[in-house]
């Protein structure tokens, strides 16, 4: 961190989430996977996926988030108003319909504009699903 400069505002973004989104002043989005992965997750409920989103640029507006259909996946991505502040957090949620190993491709945008390079406002996310335990009360009923 420059000495000066809010915490958080241009520096490497520290978080335990499998992605991070930064927005520079010209409402540019890059997105980038991170060191840490999204575990497996059971079939049949919602999960979410958080992320940060660093604003190096104060920009408000929306920020969208678009995915490609994949069978047997369905993805809740909402709109995300930016408020300016230089990190804020996002977050969409996925939920399996059967055990899996999907790549989903994630595209994200602020303002309606395409984000600078597609190739760095795109990203591809591999999920794993597993079946859910059965929960204890209905082991051994009839």
């Amino acid at each position: 961190m420059v000495h000066g400069e809010p915490a958080g505002c241009c520096g490497p973004v520290e978080t335990t989430a499998p992605i991070s989104v930064t927005i520079n002043p010209e409402a540019r989005v890059n997105v980038a996977r991170t060191g840490h992965r999204v575990r497996s997750l059971p079939t049949g409920e919602w999960h979410p996926i958080e992320f940060p989103i660093v604003n190096t640029g104060f920009v408000t507006g929306r920020l969208v988030i678009e995915g490609e259909p994949v069978p047997g996946v369905e993805l809740d991505l909402p709109v995300h108003e930016l408020t300016g502040e230089p990190r804020q957090e996002g977050s969409f949620r996925v939920r399996f319909d059967v055990p899996t190993v999907v790549d989903v491709t994630l595209s994200f945008r602020a303002l309606g504009a395409l984000g600078g390079l597609a190739l760095h406002s795109s990203l591809h996310l591999i999920l794993r699903s597993h079946l859910s335990p059965v929960p204890v009360a209905l082991i051994g009923s009839t």
